[in-house]
């Protein structure tokens, strides 16, 4: 089992790197329009080159460009936790340059180069644990023969993979969709990993479901729910109850799935004409989670609803393809770990114990993990660090800084500080839950690839340590262990995940509150609008609403009547700032005291 489930995460991480394919070419017929086709890229070329030869190119640093024999440093380079590749060496007028590439977040601080001078030479400064770059520090290399050599050290910054696909600074990023959106976590999880990834890169998540939505219900309050709200990123998902339920009883199965899928389309389109109206925001089509119709969790279900759902998965690709948006695309991953895990076990599912519809909060977390991979967050530390123990140095640090490193007596301590905190793992089964959110670390490389902080320390002198921080042991480890690396984001006793968690819970109210504001919408939208009402604070509405409640039972009269009082939902949302306030002001990384203390 354990081979298929490592193939299982093998073909997860393939669904984010499929291959293209190239077309065919037939060459019996277009041997001439080929061959004439060749000779023109041919000439093309060739008057390129010959162009490129008459202009002034900058000179780009090319691997060994200075002749080794005649350089005063004949190696420079920095350990490979936190360098990229191979130290280039470059001659800019009478000056030496070393360029080094660095990972993304890589700290200096407390670094030691390896630097192989020539033989007999000497170099000024001394390069010791700080290096001076740029044009302000000048290393000056003295040769046998008196020749003296200035040398520059320039180091570059490798940028990040998420650059470009993490939500900007101060951003309001919107989901809207139907009740999983509405009730569901998977954004409050997006947002707390922001919270925690991120702590001062402040952003805001809206709450944009509303219970029971198709994309026509979406489409008709759009101009009063969505855009007042004015995000800079909105992202829409839909599909669930498009694709039906009962209707399929009625008609001839295709018919009806033809029907449904012609009703989609059409309000799709209508949304799609208003997203296409407000070029400033960045729209983001997402798949839904599946409608699960193969777990034996649940009894009956809609034999006919996943073809028309997939149908309806490939409008949505296909909109954001032609309209250039994101892509993102839930429902296949989702669909897989299910397919995947119900060989061993019929009842599984991450799509809703209960009704094949819903997912409960593990499944959430699974969605804010394919989210977050699609935004190249894969590989994003929350700290990685390598401390050498016999030599009492930091031998690499990326997204931390470590100082006053003290090696004595087979026992290490320093000072941690990390850019970011861990991802707090939810262990409370929530409303409706069966099983808490971190339970999908079982499903998903979650820990592997997205929260990481990585302590390894290298050549100690005894067998076993206890890691202490700020005084307190957090675990027991052997020193071969310690040198291979621990994940301290998966040690849930440590001070910085403790901080976590405290933004976990305050997020969670957060969220909860949200969704008693998405609540009171719900009757809004549901059953206020499509019945003419259009002012809830008039009394009269109320009045409306009694009546309608005598034929209808999912009207909420008292969750109305709060709700359409503005006090009310400027309470909500005052409670909402101001955690969100105390989140960011909690959020950030504190300076820590780890020890290694040797057992034996």
């Amino acid at each position: 089992m354990l081979n298929k489930q490592n193939r299982s995460m093998r073909s997860m991480n393939e669904l984010y790197y499929k291959p293209s394919y190239l077309p065919s070419f037939f060459t019996a017929k277009k041997r001439d329009t080929i061959i004439r086709l060749i000779l023109v890229v041919l000439l093309v070329t060739l008057m390129a080159t010959i162009q490129g030869c008459t202009k002034k190119v900058s000179p780009q640093p090319v691997n060994n460009t200075v002749d080794v024999a005649d350089r005063g440093i004949k190696e420079f380079s920095l350990p490979g936790s936190v360098q990229v590749g191979e130290t280039v060496f470059n001659l800019d007028g009478e000056t030496y340059v070393v360029t080094i590439k660095l990972k993304p977040g890589a700290n200096l601080t407390s670094i030691t180069p390896s630097v192989k001078l020539a033989a007999g030479a000497f170099i000024h400064p001394a390069v010791g644990k700080l290096v001076t770059t740029g044009n302000s520090g000048i290393y000056k290399v003295t040769l046998p023969s008196g020749t003296v050599q200035n040398w520059k050290i320039n180091l570059v910054y490798e940028d990040a993979a998420y650059v470009n696909d993490i939500f900007k600074e101060n951003s309001k990023v919107m989901f809207v969709g139907n009740s999983i959106t509405h009730g569901g976590r998977y954004h409050s999880y997006i947002w707390l990993y922001y919270m925690t990834r991120f702590p001062n890169h402040r952003i805001t998540v809206l709450n944009g479901g509303i219970a029971g939505d198709i994309v026509a219900n979406i489409n008709n309050r759009m101009v009063e729910d969505i855009f007042p709200k004015n995000p800079d990123v909105l992202n829409l998902t839909f599909g669930m109850n498009d694709s039906g339920y009962f209707q399929y009883l009625f008609t001839d199965p295709v018919k009806t799935s033809n029907r449904l899928v012609f009703q989609c389309d059409s309000a799709f389109k209508l949304v799609i004409n208003k997203l296409q109206g407000r070029p400033q925001m960045q729209t983001i089509i997402m798949s839904g989670s599946p409608y699960d119709a193969k777990t034996t969790a649940v009894d009956g279900y809609w034999s006919e609803k996943p073809a028309t759902y997939e149908r309806i998965v490939t409008l949505q690709k296909n909109a954001a393809e032609a309209n250039n948006w994101k892509y993102i695309d839930a429902y296949h991953p989702m669909d897989q770990i299910n397919r995947f895990f119900q060989q061993y076990d019929p009842k599984f599912t991450i799509s809703g114990r209960g009704d094949r519809v819903h997912p409960e909060s593990e499944g959430h977390l699974v969605w804010a993990y394919i989210y977050l991979r699609n935004q190249n967050l894969k590989g994003h530390d929350v700290a990685d660090f390598t401390i050498d123990a016999a030599k009492g140095l930091t031998t690499g640090a990326t997204n931390c800084v470590i100082s006053d490193v003290v090696s004595s007596g087979g026992n290490v301590s320093f000072n941690y500080k990390a850019y970011a905190l861990p991802f707090p793992l939810d262990e409370t089964k929530r409303s409706g839950d069966t099983r808490p959110a971190s339970a999908a670390v079982k499903y998903i490389s979650f820990m592997q690839d997205l929260n990481r902080e990585m302590i390894t320390v290298q050549n100690l002198a005894g067998k076993t340590y206890d890691l202490k921080i700020d005084g307190k042991v957090v675990g027991r480890f052997s020193a071969d262990t310690l040198a291979k690396g621990i994940n301290m984001a998966a040690i849930k006793t440590t001070p910085q995940y403790l901080q976590a968690m405290e933004l976990l819970k305050k997020n969670e109210e957060r969220f909860s509150t949200e969704k008693t504001m998405r609540d009171y919408y719900v009757q809004v939208y549901n059953f206020a609008r499509p019945n003419g009402i259009t002012n809830d604070s008039d009394p009269a509405s109320l009045e409306k609403m009694k009546e309608l409640k005598k034929t209808n039972a999912w009207i909420d009269l008292g969750l109305y009547e709060r709700g359409s009082k503005p006090e009310t939902r400027n309470g909500w949302q005052d409670k909402m700032d101001n955690l969100v306030n105390e989140i960011y002001a909690a959020n950030k990384p504190l300076k820590r005291k780890i020890e290694l203390v040797k057992v034996n």
